[in-house]
């Protein structure tokens, strides 16, 4: 198959940036209208962009208001978005799935930064450069992604050298997120009947929304989670919080997915086995690097770096992740929600660092075993 060329690839990066922006908004809009807050036609388009600029890490500003924390599960479905149309707009293979990808986020930031200066008003701003920056992100990485499956090229064309390397820390992200993402639902299973009791309090335009916005709250919850597992733990409000040690829970805001935070008080011995998750998943990081890694190239410092620095890429991604998941949700008990800052970060990189290691020093040690003993 024909790759395009470089001035072939705007058209279809120009349809998936503007094709996502209208889907999003469209979506968005329909959420809106079904609530009937806004008040006329223009208030209801300014507020659908406006929940698409937040989906992608803007910031909203409602006089003392503040929205910062980004709605996770609404940027998934924008990254979906963005890769079903990458798929249907790019015919051909692209030469470089990375230059395509900046194009398409590049398009997406204009549209952005354009779409907060439009809707900005006396009482109601956007944040300018959190908007563009934000398209710019949520928008080309996944547009990168989609045309590299495309192309049939591997992490975006990184070097054959450092493939075993990625292909481990994104199964170590893939493990901590995974762990994070089982407590939380079992969580949620244990405390059904509360979440039921919440479910019949709220009616915000039908069952079909509230349960949309549970799911698209899922994620944020499985990243408090992962922040909890890592040790720094979350907090809801000033008076309620989350760790490895204990629960404190203060008034808690009447959402049915919130019914997940555990009972209040210090946590059983069990809670040593949570502790060992991040490790696990920096161990399978270090083991699928090493496996990865062609025979001949296989020495014990290669195993034991290659694996720490799969282990150390996978922290910098979970911590950067939970970063995203803190801020501001609204007025009262939602003004400051999530991990504190940062703390998640400097957890995970060195402890699935550790955990990379150990994984590849292992099974460097059994390969080179069972060759000894053949």
């Amino acid at each position: 198959m024909p790759e395009s060329r470089a001035a072939d690839q705007w058209r279809p990066a120009i349809l998936t940036a503007v094709g996502t922006a209208v889907l999003s908004v469209l979506i968005a809009g329909a959420a809106a209208s079904s609530t009937a807050v806004a008040g006329s036609t223009a208030d209801l388009v300014r507020s659908a962009i406006r929940t698409w600029l937040v989906s992608m890490g803007a910031t909203l500003t409602a006089g003392e208001q503040r929205l910062d924390l980004v709605p996770i599960g609404a940027t998934i479905v924008v990254m979906v978005l963005v890769l079903v149309l990458t798929r249907l707009c790019l015919r051909t293979p692209v030469a470089d799935p990375g230059a395509f990808g900046a194009m398409t986020g590049g398009v997406a930031g204009v549209l952005a930064g354009i779409c907060s200066a439009a809707t900005t008003t006396d009482a109601t701003t956007t944040s300018f450069v959190r908007a563009a920056f934000g398209a710019f992100v949520v928008v080309g990485l996944p547009a990168a992604w989609g045309a590299s499956r495309q192309a049939g090229v591997a992490w975006l064309g990184l070097a054959p050298r450092w493939i075993p390397v990625a292909d481990g820390a994104a199964t170590g992200v893939i493990g901590l997120l995974g762990g994070a993402t089982v407590l939380t639902l079992v969580m949620l299973v244990l405390h059904l009947d509360r979440a039921s009791d919440l479910w019949a309090t709220l009616d915000p335009g039908g069952p079909v929304l509230l349960g949309a916005l549970c799911l698209l709250a899922l994620p944020t919850l499985v990243l408090w989670t992962t922040s909890v597992l890592l040790g720094p733990g979350f907090a809801l409000g000033p008076d309620t919080s989350v760790d490895l040690a204990g629960s404190s829970l203060g008034a808690v805001p009447g959402f049915p997915p919130l019914a997940a935070l555990p009972d209040p008080g210090p946590f059983g011995g069990w809670v040593v086995v949570l502790t060992l998750i991040p490790l696990a998943a920096g161990v399978a990081a270090g083991l699928v690097a090493h496996t990865r890694m062609p025979a001949k190239q296989r020495t014990w410092g290669r195993a034991a770096g290659d694996g720490a620095l799969a282990g150390a890429v996978a922290g910098a991604v979970i911590g950067i992740l939970v970063e995203t998941a803190r801020g501001g949700l609204g007025p009262g008990l939602l003004q400051s929600a999530g991990p504190p800052a940062w703390q998640s970060l400097l957890v995970a990189v060195p402890l699935l660092a550790a955990g990379g290691a150990l994984g590849a020093i292992g099974a460097h040690y059994r390969s080179a075993r069972d060759r000894a003993s053949s």
